[in-house]
């Protein structure tokens, strides 16, 4: 199981929301489902954008490995559903 630290931007991002389709959703959950995608693709050997760097996704969520690694724990942060309330 993965743990984080509270005193991320990831976390602190929770708190802040945004409209998706006309819904509120967190900004920290949009960024989380958008890392994994980011993430796999990164794994791959695809560079999502020329900007992109795995070290903010680690410094961003508070985790370390590679990229396979990091799917596989934001993975695990997005299925344990702790961290949103509608």
């Amino acid at each position: 199981m993965t743990t984080l630290n509270p005193n991320t931007p990831f976390y602190q991002d929770m708190t802040k929301m945004i409209n998706v389709n006309s819904n509120p959703m967190p900004v920290g959950y949009w960024n989380l489902i958008l890392s994994i995608r980011d993430c796999g693709l990164y794994a791959a050997g695809i560079k999502p954008n020329r900007h992109w760097k795995i070290s903010d996704v680690k410094k961003y969520f508070g985790l370390k490995g590679n990229a396979k690694q990091l799917k596989t724990q934001l993975e695990e942060i997005r299925n344990q559903r702790w961290y949103f309330k509608p």
